[in-house]
């Protein structure tokens, strides 16, 4: 439990992070993941010919193939965070998106967070990533739910 003084002095360095919409410091989000859920946007781009489009992800965290996603910034909306997903990830501009579901990970590998997936659509060729037509064997755990939730959906 923090003392008085402790929560005091948190607070005010937590009010000196200039720009929290940019991100925060590695240290600081590191913290965080332990005492706060984040919300995610994960992109599922569809190519009818070619599958699903994966990418492949290589960290502390996870390694194998995914959904491309990012946490959203303070301040940020869905389509801010798409967007930037989808062209640092894919190097791709998303035209439509449509949210698909939602998916509540507290039990995740870095912490709580809580998925928003959603279907884009692009004319774009993407720069990155892998199309399947089968769920690959090397998907990161986290990531097997929403293939399987999707191919329900499209099922439907």
């Amino acid at each position: 439990m923090l003392t008085a003084m402790e929560l005091k002095q948190l607070v005010s360095l937590l009010k000196k992070i200039d720009n929290p919409h940019e991100g925060m410091p590695q240290p600081i989000f590191d913290a965080l993941c332990g005492v706060v859920a984040f919300v995610a946007c994960e992109l599922v781009v569809v190519d009818k010919k070619r599958g699903i489009l994966l990418t492949w992800r290589n960290d502390r965290w996870w390694r194998g193939w995914h959904f491309p996603g990012g946490l959203l910034r303070y301040r940020e909306s869905f389509d801010e965070r798409i967007q930037a997903v989808a062209w640092k990830e894919l190097g791709v501009n998303v035209e439509d998106y449509k949210l698909l579901f939602t998916k509540d990970c507290s039990q995740g590998a870095r912490g709580h967070v809580v998925s928003l997936v959603f279907r884009c659509e692009t004319a774009m060729k993407p720069k990155h990533g892998k199309f399947f037509k089968k769920m690959p064997k090397n998907i990161i755990d986290a990531h097997k739910e929403f293939w399987i939730k999707f191919e329900k959906l499209l099922n439907n």
